[in-house]
């Protein structure tokens, strides 16, 4: 564990999570909760459920997106994801690349842009880093984080050496998360204590 960021149980980082979305932001605001899948699981559900009462929207609405789903939605509403699955099949992947980061980027955008949108959850990244896009993409993040609006990053890994690890249970999944998104001494990153 890395000593700038506190170990907690999830019903504790739900209660910061809460207080943080409910104070004023005029920077960027980004949150990040981190840990091992086996407790992560269980603290997305309790997550998604206090976003989906409102218990984070004090200052806006607060949306909870499962990236993967969504992503998936976002190439069918856009009318491209035959197109995705035709550039899979034929290993045509900078192709695909391109086409996922830019549907990444709408989704993103278009569901924090509203004006009665104060922040969102964004969960469940393993799409964009099965296509080599993660690096690259998540840290859009800390893009839309601007004017008030705030992201929460709820993602699977370990601080190791000062640098949060992704995907860490598979060596050859392993991925470093953008540095860019964790505000280590900012009281904004968590990680979560497995309860047990």
């Amino acid at each position: 564990m890395d000593v700038s960021v506190p170990r907690l149980p999830a019903g504790e980082i739900l209660k910061q999570l809460a207080e943080l979305f409910a104070l004023p932001a005029s920077d960027r605001h980004v949150y990040c909760v981190f840990g091992p899948y086996p407790a992560l699981r269980p603290f997305q559900r309790k997550l998604r459920e206090q976003v989906e009462l409102g218990n984070l929207n004090r200052r806006g609405t607060v949306e909870y997106v499962s990236v993967n789903r969504a992503l998936v939605r976002q190439l069918k509403d856009a009318g491209t994801y035959d197109r995705a699955v035709r550039l899979a099949d034929d290993r045509r992947d900078d192709e695909l690349r391109r086409l996922v980061s830019a549907a990444f980027r709408e989704l993103v955008t278009r569901r924090i842009e509203p004006d009665s949108v104060a922040g969102l959850v964004l969960a469940d990244f393993e799409l964009l880093y099965a296509h080599e896009l993660g690096e690259h993409d998540v840290s859009l993040a800390r893009q839309v984080a601007i004017n008030g609006k705030r992201v929460c990053l709820v993602v699977p890994g370990t601080m190791r050496d000062s640098r949060l690890w992704i995907f860490d249970e598979d060596q050859e999944s392993r991925r470093q998360f953008p540095e860019a998104l964790v505000f280590r001494n900012s009281g904004w990153v968590f990680e979560l204590a497995e309860e047990g």
